[in-house]
């Protein structure tokens, strides 16, 4: 099973219908060997900076520059973005054996 992400359910449905994918589920489509689901444009964002270290709650002139040793994203706070993630997730998982 191959799994394709598209940017937004339009597109999905457009890229579903050439791959010949027709079944409609919960947050994807599938058929013919594939699944497409989407996203709603961002899903995620990143971190802010208190995320990283609480001494960042705040700024001050002596903490600058608040450069993170590796940064990070989070998923944005939005119920029908954190539905879609988790049905991405479990398609992903599913496609790959996990």
């Amino acid at each position: 099973m191959i799994v394709c992400i598209a940017e937004k359910p339009s597109v999905a449905r457009d890229i579903a219908e050439v791959l010949g994918a027709r079944d409609k589920k919960d947050g994807y489509i599938e058929g013919n060997g594939y699944q497409v689901t989407w996203t709603f444009g961002h899903l995620c964002t990143l971190k802010e900076p208190h995320e990283y270290t609480p001494d960042w709650k705040t700024w001050s002139l002596g903490s600058l520059p608040m450069i993170p040793p590796r940064f990070g994203i989070k998923l944005i706070s939005n119920p029908t973005y954190e539905r879609q993630f988790h049905v991405m997730v479990r398609r992903e998982s599913s496609s790959s054996g996990g």
